[in-house]
C-alpha cells in the first residue's frame, strides 16, 4: 500500500471512482489493474495495482462508498499527483541511468579503439617488421612493414609458422618456445627468401608478454641485415686490407718497419740464454743513380727483384724487411755464434752478382751489410736497429760491396759525427770560420800570379778543424750551400779590399761544391756578389770537378756558360780523378785545368805517373788551357813540370794555405819587388 508516515491511504470519492483514472499508464508499466473487493463488514473498496519497470513500485487505493469531508478528499489528490509524478520522475530517473551508462559504454569502447589505432601507427612507424604473437603462437597484431613482408594481412590469427614455409624458413630457429620458457629477451639469426628470390638474413630480437606475472604471447620484432653484413664484411676486409698495408711495404710485399720492429720484440722475448739474435741492415750501393737515370719505374721493378732475391737465399725463420727507400734487413734467431751471420751476408751479397733484367736493361748492383748481435751490441730493438745501421754506414764508407761487423769505437765516432754537425749550424753566427789563401806561382818565373781561397774552422774547443773532417758533413747535411756563399763573398770583398789598397792585381779561386753548382740560384748569388763587393770579375775563378758536370752534361754545360757571361772563369779541379770523357772538354767553357796532386807526388819516381802528367799537360795545351799543378812539395817536381811547360803550380813547397794578413805580406813582397 501506498502509506504516509505508515497510515494507508484511504480516499472516498462521493461520486464513486474516478473510472478515467483506469487509462493510466507509462511507456514503462508492465500491468495496470482495477478491481473492486468488498471486505467481511460490507465496506467497499476500489484498488488499482500497479507494476513500473524502473520502481517496482505497487500503487494500493482503497476507496469508501461512505462520505469523507472535504479534506481527505484534498489530501488525497495531492498525494494522488504526488504519486503520478513520482512514477514520471522514476522512469526518467531510470531512462537518464539507462542513457548514462550506454554512453559510458561507447566512450570506452571508443577511447579502446582510439587507443588500439593509436597503437596501431605507433607499430606502423618502425621500419622493422613487428609481431604479436599471443599463447597459441597466433598472430593478433602486425605493422604495415610486416604485412608488405608476408604480402597482406591474411597471416592475422594464423600461426607464425605458416606464414613462412619456404624451404629456407623451414630451417630457421624459432623464438617463441625459448622466450615463453625463460620469460627473457632473446636474439636470433634467420634466413629468408625475399620477394624476388634473393637470400636475406633477419635479426630477430623476440621479448616476452608478461601480465601479472602470467605469459601471455610475444612481440617480435625482424630486422633484415643482409646489407649491413655485406657492409660489415666489406669493411673487415678493407680493416685487414689496411692492417696489413699498414705493416708491409707494397711494393716487395715484405714486412716494413713496424712489422719488422714488432718480430724483433718479440724474437728477443723468446730467445733462449745461451742463443744470440743477429740483425743485418742491407743498403744497395748507388741506387739512386738508377732512380735519376732509369727513373722511379725501373727502380721499383729493380727493388721487386732485390727482394725474390734475398728471400730465396734466406730460411722461412729468418725475417727479411724493407725498412724503405733501398734499405732491407734481416732478423736471424737461435743464431750460437755471431760469425754465422757472416755466411748469411755472404749469401746475400752473392745474389747481386748476377745482373738483374729489367727490360731493355741489365742492372749490375752491390750492397753493403752492417752487423750487429743481440746482447753484446744492444738489448734493445732501438739500439740494435741503431749499431747495425751504423755498421751499414762504416761498410759504406769503406769501399761498399762488403759487410761490417758493429764495433763499439763507431759509436764514438757517429757520436762525434752528430755533435760536429751541430756545432758547424752554429759556427757561421759564431763567426768561427775562416778563410784561408795559398799562393798559385808562375813556375818558370817564381812569381805569385793568383791564389785559392781554402776554408778552415776555427772550433772554440777543439781549436783547428780540418775541413777533411767537416766538408763532407756539410755537403750531407746541405750547409755546404750556406757556407760555400760566404767562403765565396768573404774572397771577393778580401781581393776588392787589397785592389783599394794599391796592391799588385791577383785572381782568386773559390770551390764550389756539387751541391752549390746544382742549386738553382747559383749563378744569381754569384752575380749579386760580384756587384756588392765591386771585384773585376775577371779576377774571378771557379773551381768545379768533374764528376759535377758528368751528372748532367746539358744543364752543367748552361750554368758554365752563364757563368762566364758574368766574366768569371771556370777551372776544373781535381783532374785525372773523375770520369770525364775528354771528348767533352772541348765543349766546355774552361780556363783552367789543375791535375790532381796523387798523380804529381810520383812523376819524379814512378814512370806511369810521370806519363799521366805529361799526356795532361799536352791535352791542356792542345785545348788551350792553363795548367796548374797542386802539391808541389819537392824542387825536382818543379823542374819536371817546366820541362813539360807546365803554367802554374801550388804546394807546400811555395806556401802552406795562410790567414788574409800573411797573404798581404806576400803579395806587398812582390809590389816591392
Amino acid at each position: 500500500y501506498l502509506t504516509i508516515d505508515g497510515s494507508p491511504l484511504v480516499h472516498t470519492f462521493k461520486k464513486g471512482f474516478p473510472r478515467d483514472l483506469i487509462g493510466l499508464t507509462t511507456p514503462y508499466d508492465k500491468i495496470f489493474n482495477y478491481q473492486t473487493i468488498i471486505d467481511q463488514d460490507g465496506q467497499i473498496f476500489d484498488h488499482i495495482m500497479t507494476d513500473v519497470a524502473t520502481t517496482q513500485a505497487v500503487l494500493h487505493f482503497g476507496l469508501l462508498h461512505s462520505e469523507l469531508n472535504k479534506r481527505a478528499w484534498n489530501d488525497l489528490q495531492q498525494i494522488l499527483i504526488m504519486s503520478l509524478l513520482a512514477m514520471c520522475l522514476g522512469a526518467a530517473l531510470s531512462c537518464q541511468i539507462a542513457h548514462v551508462t550506454t554512453t559510458e559504454v561507447e566512450d570506452a569502447t571508443n577511447d579502446l579503439y582510439r587507443e588500439r589505432r593509436f597503437l596501431q601507427n605507433v607499430i606502423d612507424g618502425v621500419v622493422d617488421p613487428i609481431r604479436v604473437l599471443n599463447t597459441n603462437k597466433k598472430i593478433i597484431m602486425l605493422n604495415q612493414s610486416a604485412q608488405t613482408e608476408l604480402g597482406n594481412e591474411e597471416c592475422l590469427g594464423e600461426k607464425c609458422s605458416s606464414c613462412f614455409e619456404d624451404d629456407v624458413a623451414k630451417e630457421n630457429q624459432c623464438p617463441f618456445d625459448t622466450v615463453a620458457k625463460t620469460r627473457e629477451a632473446v636474439r636470433i639469426l634467420q634466413h629468408r627468401r625475399s620477394k624476388d628470390g634473393s637470400l636475406a638474413i633477419y635479426e630477430i630480437e623476440a621479448s616476452p608478454l608478461i601480465n601479472d606475472e602470467e605469459f601471455e604471447g610475444m612481440v617480435a620484432t625482424a630486422r633484415n641485415i643482409t646489407d649491413r653484413l655485406r657492409l660489415e664484411a666489406s669493411l673487415d676486409e678493407k680493416e685487414s686490407r689496411l692492417l696489413y698495408m699498414s705493416h708491409h711495404d707494397l711494393l716487395t710485399n715484405l714486412p716494413n718497419r713496424v712489422l719488422f720492429r714488432n718480430r724483433l720484440n718479440q724474437a728477443l722475448a723468446r730467445n733462449p740464454k745461451d742463443h744470440h739474435i743477429v740483425l743485418l741492415f742491407i743498403g744497395l750501393d748507388r741506387f739512386t743513380k738508377i732512380n735519376e737515370s732509369l727513373g722511379r719505374e725501373i727502380g721499383d721493378q729493380t727493388l721487386t727483384q732485390v727482394a725474390e732475391r734475398f728471400r730465396s737465399c734466406l730460411t722461412e725463420k729468418q725475417t727479411l724487411a724493407r725498412l724503405g727507400g733501398d734499405e732491407f734487413a734481416v732478423i736471424i734467431e737461435e743464431c750460437e755464434h755471431p760469425q754465422n751471420a757472416a755466411q748469411t751476408a755472404k749469401r746475400l751479397l752473392a745474389q747481386l752478382m748476377e745482373p738483374i733484367h729489367v727490360q731493355p736493361n741489365d742492372i749490375y748492383l752491390t750492397a753493403s751489410i752492417g752487423i750487429c748481435t743481440y746482447p753484446e751490441d744492444g738489448s734493445d730493438p732501438k739500439t740494435l736497429m741503431s749499431h747495425a745501421d751504423i755498421a751499414m754506414t762504416r761498410a759504406k764508407a769503406e769501399g761498399k760491396d762488403r759487410y761490417q761487423f758493429f764495433e763499439r769505437e763507431m759509436t764514438q765516432r757517429t757520436t762525434r759525427f752528430f755533435e760536429l754537425e751541430n756545432d758547424l749550424r752554429k759556427a757561421l753566427e759564431r763567426n768561427e770560420l775562416r778563410v784561408y789563401y795559398q799562393p798559385q806561382i808562375q813556375l818558370d818565373t817564381q812569381q805569385i800570379t793568383g791564389m785559392e781561397a781554402l776554408i778552415r774552422w776555427e772550433h772554440p774547443e777543439q781549436g783547428m778543424i780540418s775541413p777533411v773532417d767537416f766538408i763532407p758533413l756539410a755537403e750531407e747535411t746541405g750547409l755546404i750551400v750556406a757556407i760555400g756563399e760566404w767562403v765565396l763573398r768573404q774572397a771577393c770583398q778580401q781581393v776588392a779590399r787589397w785592389h783599394e789598397q794599391g796592391l799588385p792585381p791577383i785572381t782568386v779561386a773559390v770551390n764550389l761544391s756539387p751541391l752549390q753548382f746544382r742549386h738553382k740560384s747559383l749563378v744569381r748569388n754569384v752575380a749579386r756578389i760580384i756587384a756588392e763587393t765591386g771585384i773585376n770579375p775577371s779576377s774571378l775563378e771557379l773551381e768545379i770537378t768533374e764528376s759535377m758536370i758528368m751528372d748532367s752534361i746539358d744543364k752543367s754545360t748552361a750554368t758554365m756558360i752563364e757563368l762566364t757571361e758574368l766574366g768569371a772563369g771556370l777551372a776544373i779541379d781535381d783532374f785525372g780523378t773523375g770520369y770525364s770523357s775528354l771528348s767533352y772538354l772541348r765543349y766546355f767553357p774552361l780556363t783552367k785545368l789543375k791535375i790532381d796532386k796523387s798523380f804529381i807526388e810520383r812523376v819524379t819516381s814512378d814512370a806511369h805517373d810521370a806519363a799521366l802528367a805529361t799526356s795532361v799537360i799536352a791535352l791542356a795545351h792542345s785545348l788551350n788551357l792553363k795548367v796548374v799543378a797542386e802539391g808541389i812539395e819537392h824542387e825536382d817536381q818543379v823542374q819536371f813540370l817546366i820541362q813539360r811547360s807546365c803554367h802554374q803550380g801550388q804546394g807546400f813547397l811555395f806556401s802552406h794555405p795562410v790567414p788574409a794578413t800573411a797573404m798581404e805580406q806576400l803579395l806587398r813582397q812582390i809590389q816591392q819587388n
